[in-house]
């Protein structure tokens, strides 16, 4: 079957005809083979053909072809007849373009549109040309694409799906060609990098140059290799993001072949798993978190400082910082007294006397996490405001975190690291807070262990005590009521009355030790009350309690002449350290005894309360357990006391945030002092 005349060789062949056509001829005869030539020519054609009037739109010739597909329509109008629901010219007809402002017709047009009538799709060319009467009339040749429209469609359809599930595809995917350029860049990779597909194709390096500096090697040496790789190659690297975010990336590829078997580059996919490596970053510092917490554990024996210096080192690989310091704050949270600084801090620092002591009022970025009661995160320190400096030589410092560590609603610690080389986050303050929570868990029971311990020695100690001062009255008691009742009747009365008062003395003795005892366990066990007190109404009372036994011995009562403050403190709770120091000056002052003195003076932190007399001085060796339970005067065992005075008013001072203390000098001058925290 003879192939169909293309469109280019049907206008030559009209071009000839018409030539010939015009050309003037002396034989009619000729004149009509030429005609029937290209009427045969016209009829052979499997495209529609027609000419119309162009003032008119009446169809002055229709081929075999157009006749076929809508009838006898010479002489008919053409939008009527070759288009359908037309109400006048079609709006898409070209017949304006087809004439020339000279009034001679213009270049062929060529275009494609869609027939109403019949819905298929043709290529048209419509030019003016002259007709054989003189006038100019638009000739149109249409040639059905619809096929081919149709095939086209379907390839179409064909590139959007394929479009879609590559450009859509949650993976960075990419087609790289045997030159090392892109036949295909996926627009997921704008996800992943930052960078747009444009980016990538007018920067064939910028792939290597994302890629992190210390993983580029491999990736070179991976690049290298692959392209000579028949099998699927994986590799995982990191990246760095446009917005300098550090990326993992799981990178599979494989080479793409055509359907003659030849290679046309290798197909890649890159896959972001930072989270997935992250997550596995975690479970290795969770590992490591309790390996450090498991081996915290077993030192719990060890002393105190190398638990400490441990947990310290371990905050450096959980959090990967280079530096940091442990430190422990105060019963009012105003200071922090760093426990120890990290090696880190140590070999880089040039300041030979670190602080150890801060206050947190007055401190830089660390007292935050004191000040807002929560964990504090600065990564970029150099353009924090609450940094208040740093001497020449400190430690650089370029990032920072500081953790809080809480008891109940109380701040007991702060762990803080630095100089990480990524900025920290929440995985960071998660790890520190749990060691911290760990070490504080450990610490407190080892303290509880200790103070149980001490406890139980006190108990034994205190029962053995309490045991020898009640038996030595009571067998004195025995006796005593036994010679009585042996020899009442033979004792001369003198003899009697004395065996008599000794009883008496040591039945005083043991309620006196009944009182004492019960006193103690009193103050420690009963709940204070803490409220606004007048100190010298205070020393009145007490003065007016001594009265008598001041003016039996002829002593001197001093008092500050001014400036005493209200204090706020239990009231019944001082009034026994006032009776209990007044009465051991008294008992203990001996015959040089000629004044007792009330005395005040203050701290930031604490109100200080002193009794002093001019007695007899306290030995050395005996000022550092004076406090102790059952520690008397060894120099006065005739003296009666049952060593718990003292005691009680220890006990009475750390109830309020306090501490107790004695000053014997060669001088003759013995001071007892109690603190009273401020804060109460």
């Amino acid at each position: 079957m003879a192939a169909e005349p293309s469109h280019k060789d049907l206008e030559k062949r009209l071009a000839s005809l018409e030539k010939e056509l015009a050309q003037p001829k002396d034989s009619e005869r000729l004149l009509g083979e030429k005609h029937n030539q290209l009427l045969k020519v016209l009829d052979s054609l499997d495209a529609t053909v027609y000419v119309a009037d162009l003032q008119t739109y009446e169809i002055l010739y229709a081929n075999r072809y157009a006749k076929k597909l809508f009838g006898k329509i010479t002489g008919k109008i053409c939008w009527q007849v070759l288009q359908a629901d037309m109400t006048g010219p079609c709006p898409f007809c070209k017949k304006s373009e087809l004439i020339g402002a000279d009034g001679q017709p213009k270049k062929t047009l060529l275009w494609e549109g869609r027939n109403t009538l019949n819905g298929n799709w043709y290529s048209i060319r419509d030019r003016a040309i002259d007709w054989f009467d003189g006038r100019i009339v638009h000739l149109q040749i249409a040639v059905d694409i619809s096929d081919r429209k149709r095939t086209e469609a379907a390839l179409q359809a064909s590139e959007e799906k394929f479009r879609t599930v590559a450009d859509f595809t949650y993976d960075w995917e990419y087609w790289i060609n045997e030159e090392g350029g892109f036949n295909y860049i996926s627009p997921s990779c704008e996800r992943i990098t930052g960078y747009r597909v444009e980016e990538f194709e007018e920067n064939h390096s910028l792939l290597y140059d994302i890629i992190h500096p210390n993983d580029r090697q491999h990736f070179k040496e991976h690049l290298e290799d692959e392209l000579q790789a028949t099998e699927v190659c994986h590799l995982n690297f990191r990246i760095r993001s446009k917005d300098g975010e550090e990326k993992w990336i799981s990178h599979y590829c494989q080479p793409v072949y055509g359907k003659d078997k030849k290679i046309l580059g290798r197909r890649a996919s890159n896959r972001d798993i930072t989270l997935e490596k992250k997550a596995q970053e975690n479970i290795r510092i969770d590992q490591m978190r309790q390996a450090a917490l498991l081996e915290l554990y077993d030192m719990q024996t060890l002393p105190v400082n190398e638990m400490y210096d441990f947990v310290l080192e371990s905050f450096m690989p959980l959090t990967g910082s280079k530096i940091g310091f442990l430190g422990f704050l105060n019963e009012d949270e105003s200071q922090l007294t760093v426990y120890a600084w990290s090696k880190g801090v140590m070999e880089q620092c040039r300041v030979h006397d670190k602080p150890l002591v801060f206050n947190i009022a007055g401190s830089g970025v660390w007292g935050e996490a004191v000040r807002k009661r929560q964990p504090v995160i600065i990564n970029d320190y150099e353009s924090c405001d609450l940094k208040k400096g740093a001497p020449e030589g400190h430690v650089e410092i370029k990032r920072f975190m500081a953790v809080p560590l809480f008891d109940g609603e109380k701040i007991v610690a702060v762990a803080a690291v630095g100089n990480k080389k990524n900025a920290y986050d929440e995985q960071d303050i998660r790890q520190l807070q749990l060691l911290i929570k760990g070490m504080w868990q450990i610490t407190k029971r080892r303290r509880t262990e200790e103070r149980l311990v001490k406890q139980a020695e006190m108990i034994k100690h205190f029962t053995n005590k309490v045991s020898h001062d009640l038996k030595n009255p009571a067998i004195v008691i025995y006796g005593l009521a036994r010679i009585i009742e042996r020899k009442y009747k033979r004792l001369e009365q003198e003899k009697l009355y004395d065996l008599i008062k000794q009883i008496v003395n040591s039945s005083a003795q043991i309620v006196s030790l009944s009182d004492d005892i019960n006193a103690y366990i009193s103050t420690r066990e009963t709940p204070l009350h803490f409220k606004a007190i007048d100190l010298r109404e205070v020393w009145r009372l007490i003065k007016e309690e001594f009265s008598t036994r001041l003016k039996k011995r002829d002593l001197i009562w001093i008092e500050p002449p001014s400036g005493i403050p209200g204090i706020k403190a239990d009231r019944n709770a001082l009034l026994r350290v006032y009776r209990n120091l007044v009465d051991n000056a008294l008992k203990y002052g001996g015959s040089n005894l000629t004044e007792i003195e009330m005395g005040y003076n203050a701290t930031e932190t604490d109100h200080i309360l002193s009794v002093r007399n001019n007695g007899k001085v306290i030995p050395p060796a005996e000022v550092e357990t004076i406090f102790e339970v059952f520690k008397r005067n060894a120099g006065d065992s005739s003296i009666g006391g049952t060593g718990l005075g003292l005691s009680i008013v220890r006990e009475i001072a750390r109830q309020h945030k306090g501490d107790s203390w004695v000053e014997s000098n060669v001088d003759g001058k013995t001071t007892f002092y109690i603190s009273i925290a401020r804060n109460l």
